[in-house]
C-alpha cells in the first residue's frame, strides 16, 4: 500500500472518530437536558407517600427566605416551628392529596446550570426550589422533593432532592411555600352588616365611639363624645368597618411582646359579641391582642371560638389597618363652633 493511499485511509479513520464522538456528545446533552423515549416515567416520584398517605406526620418547608415545620396533632395541623400556632388543616390534606396526584411526563435536565433555570436549585445551597420534606409519625422520610417553576400550561418541574433528574410534571400544588398562608390571618371577618358600634382610643387625642343607627341608612353616626360632628356623612365609616374583614400580617406569643399598650378598638355587634383590640407599638410595629366578650347567648359560641384562638397571642397589623382602626378624632370630625376647643 502507498504512503499516501495510507495516510488517506488514516485521516478517513480520524474524521470517521470525530464524527462519532460528535454524535455522542449531542446524544448526550439531549439525554441530560430533554425527556428521553428510551425511559417510561414512573407513575410518581413518591410512592412511600402514595402507599401510606395516612400516616403523614410532619411537612417541613425550606425557601431561600424561610423555614417552617407542621406537625399533626390530635386537633388537626400545627406550626410546630412557630410555637404549635394552629395551621390550616385543609390546606394540609389538599397539599398532600396534590402530591401524590402529581403525575410524571418525562425527564428534564440533570445538569446543575439548568437545575436553576427550572428553579430546581437546592434553596440551602443558594437556590430558587422550594423544598418540601414530609416524614410519617415515626419520623420516616415519604416524600422528598424540590419543586421549581411552574409552566403556562399548569406543569410543574419537579426533581428528587438526592437526585440531579430532572422532571416535568402534571398537577395542581396550592400555594404553601409562606408560613402566612397556613396561618388563617382572616380569622376575625366581621361583616359591616353585623357591626353596631365601634369605640376607639387613639394613640393621641380624645376618644369617640361611632354608632350605626337604622334611621341614618348604612352610615355610622359620632355618637360621643359631645360638641364633635363628622366632617362629612360616613366619615367614620372606615374606622367603624375596620373588623367587617381584617387580615393581619404576622403572629407572635402574647408573652414575647415588648412594646406599650398604647391603643384600643372595640367593635360591639348586633348578636352582642364585643370584639377589642389592644394595640401595642413594638419598634415601630404595631401589634394586636384580641378578646371577645359575649353580652347574650347567642353571641357565646362565637366568642369562645374566638378567644380560643387568639388567647397567648399577638397579631401583626399592616400600615393600613393601624390607620383606620385608631384614625384620631380630628381626621373624621371637626369640633363645633360652641365648642371650639373640641372639649
Amino acid at each position: 500500500m502507498s504512503g499516501a493511499l495510507n495516510r488517506r485511509r488514516q485521516a478517513l479513520l480520524a474524521l470517521a472518530a470525530a464524527a462519532l464522538l460528535l454524535v455522542a456528545g449531542i446524544a448526550f446533552t439531549l439525554l441530560q437536558s430533554e425527556p428521553t423515549a428510551f425511559r417510561i416515567p414512573p407513575q410518581t416520584l413518591t410512592p412511600r407517600l402514595v402507599n401510606a398517605p395516612g400516616t403523614v406526620g410532619e411537612i417541613t418547608v425550606t425557601t431561600a427566605e424561610s423555614n417552617f415545620r407542621l406537625r399533626r396533632t390530635l386537633e388537626g395541623w400545627a406550626l410546630a416551628s412557630h410555637d404549635g400556632y394552629e395551621a390550616d388543616s385543609e390546606l394540609a390534606e389538599r397539599l398532600l392529596a396534590a402530591i401524590i396526584a402529581l403525575e410524571p411526563l418525562g425527564e428534564r435536565t440533570r445538569l446543575a446550570s439548568g437545575h436553576e433555570r427550572l428553579s430546581l436549585g437546592d434553596p440551602e445551597e443558594g437556590g430558587s426550589a422550594t423544598h418540601i420534606i414530609i416524614r410519617d409519625n415515626n419520623d420516616r422520610e415519604l416524600a422528598n422533593l424540590l419543586i421549581g417553576n411552574r409552566r403556562q400550561d399548569g406543569h410543574v418541574y419537579v426533581r428528587r432532592t438526592s437526585e440531579a433528574q430532572s422532571w416535568l410534571l402534571r398537577g395542581y400544588l396550592p400555594e404553601f411555600s409562606d408560613a402566612t398562608n397556613w396561618m388563617q390571618l382572616e380569622f376575625l371577618s366581621l361583616g359591616r352588616s353585623v357591626i353596631r358600634e365601634a369605640c376607639i382610643l387613639p394613640e393621641d387625642g380624645t376618644g369617640y365611639c361611632l354608632q350605626h343607627r337604622p334611621l341614618s341608612g348604612d352610615a355610622f353616626d359620632l355618637v360621643q363624645p359631645e360638641g364633635w360632628n363628622l366632617v362629612s356623612p360616613g366619615a367614620g365609616d372606615g374606622v367603624a368597618t375596620v373588623l367587617a374583614r381584617l387580615r393581619f400580617q404576622q403572629i407572635l406569643p402574647a408573652q414575647e411582646l415588648r412594646g406599650p399598650h398604647i391603643a384600643e378598638h372595640r367593635v360591639t355587634t348586633a348578636s352582642g359579641l364585643e370584639v377589642t383590640l389592644f394595640i401595642h407599638d413594638v419598634n415601630g410595629q404595631y401589634w394586636a391582642r384580641i378578646t371577645a366578650v359575649a353580652h347574650s347567648d347567642s353571641a357565646r359560641p362565637a366568642a369562645i371560638a374566638l378567644n380560643d384562638r387568639t388567647d397567648g397571642w399577638a397579631f401583626a397589623l399592616s400600615d393600613l389597618a393601624i390607620d383606620r382602626l385608631i384614625r384620631p378624632l380630628d381626621q373624621i370630625a371637626v369640633a363645633a363652633t360652641n365648642n371650639p376647643k373640641g372639649n
